[in-house]
């Protein structure tokens, strides 16, 4: 029996040194992390120290088996590299490895130093360890370099890009409102008739458009009166529908108009019922424009649940309301990068039509980390 220590950067290349020197039938005893060489002259790097023993008897038995497997199955020669090139690509690799293989795990504790800043601002605004993750290794794949000196400054902003590369794509500021037909819905108290004022009042006045109104809000009282009085204030005209026939008619009625904002009820959409029920007075088509609004100040399980309620329902982009009551937007980056759906508007009060903000990713992103 032969035992021996081994201390290498990673569990992985301790494991090739083991295979190497005791053997594929060797077998871990203990392994621990320790402290090693610096990262690119960042940061002390985690290493790891592993005992490994080996049946030396059994070993040699096998030996022959390996020996024909080998020769069967050979391994192709590969070209030599320089080693500082090789050293710092394997220090590079292995970096994302670690990462990638604590996708739920905190990854600050295998960080170089000027982004352990970083993940500590994104841990506090609630981004997941797994958003965080996929960020820092894609920053690590393409961004570091031999010699480059980095400032907390400096990685925080190629955290930013990073985490803008995460989300989806969406697009121009220009493009913000695409269609003729424009359409909000979502939860109970998100604000989705004060935002689609916002919209229409921002159609009229800045780009001087011809709009009317249809709501299909016949829940609430007062839903109606308030639509009623923003269609006043912008001079145009407005439907009340209860059947998907009032719609259509509504839609031929406004035939000849630039834009038509439709406002719906805010329902409970955890019930499944409430999403048939839209969909069973508005015919979703490719000539509408649908946007599904959440509060930014909800929990990201809740949004999570509505966007599942809504999978039957083709959404554009999301808008999140009340970026004004928030401190942290983590739950808002973690939705738009694990829904795969654009980023469209944020409002940040009740100022119509000042208050509402179409968003790039890289705006979000810069929103989000304070850059």
């Amino acid at each position: 029996m032969k035992i021996k220590k081994f201390v290498a950067g990673s569990m992985q290349e301790a494991t090739k040194q083991i295979r190497h020197e005791l053997g594929t039938d060797a077998v871990i005893l203990n392994s621990k992390k320790i402290q090693t060489r610096r990262f690119l002259g960042l940061v002390k790097k985690q290493g790891v120290e592993v005992i490994a023993v080996v049946d030396q008897d059994y070993s040699d038995r096998q030996k022959p088996r390996r020996q024909q497997l080998q020769a069967a199955f050979p391994n192709p020669g590969t070209p030599p590299e320089k080693p500082v090139q090789l050293e710092l690509a394997n220090q590079v690799k292995e970096l994302k490895e670690l990462l990638e293989t604590r996708q739920h795990e905190q990854p600050v504790d295998v960080l170089p130093e000027p982004l352990k800043q970083a993940d500590r601002l994104l841990t506090k605004q609630g981004v997941s360890a797994a958003v965080r993750t996929k960020a820092f290794s894609r920053l690590i794949s393409s961004s570091f370099q031999e010699g480059e000196e980095w400032t907390e400054e400096k990685a925080l902003l190629r955290v930013t890009d990073a985490l803008a590369e995460l989300l989806p794509e969406n697009p121009g500021e220009q493009m913000a409102i695409r269609s003729k037909y424009v359409v909000l819905f979502g939860p109970t108290g998100v604000g989705k008739t004060t935002t689609l004022a916002k919209l229409a009042a921002s159609s009229v006045l800045e780009e001087n458009r011809k709009i009317a109104f249809i709501t299909t809000d016949t829940y609430r009282i007062a839903a109606v009166e308030q639509l009623k009085t923003y269609a006043e204030l912008l001079n145009a005209p407005l439907e009340v529908c209860y059947t998907q026939e009032e719609f259509k008619a509504a839609q031929q009625k406004f035939a000849d108009f630039d834009h038509v904002f439709i406002d719906t009820a805010g329902r409970n959409f955890k019930d499944g019922q409430y999403v048939k029920e839209l969909k069973d007075i508005i015919p979703f088509d490719r000539g509408l424009q649908a946007f599904l609004v959440l509060s930014a100040t909800s929990k990201y399980s809740d949004m999570k649940e509505l966007v599942r309620q809504f999978s039957s329902v083709p959404i554009d982009q999301l808008i999140f309301t009340k970026v004004d009551e928030t401190d942290s937007l983590g739950s808002v980056m973690n939705l738009l990068a694990d829904s795969k759906i654009g980023l469209g508007y944020m409002t940040n009060g009740q100022n119509v039509p000042e208050d509402i903000r179409y968003m790039s990713n890289a705006s979000f992103a810069k929103l989000l980390t304070g850059c």
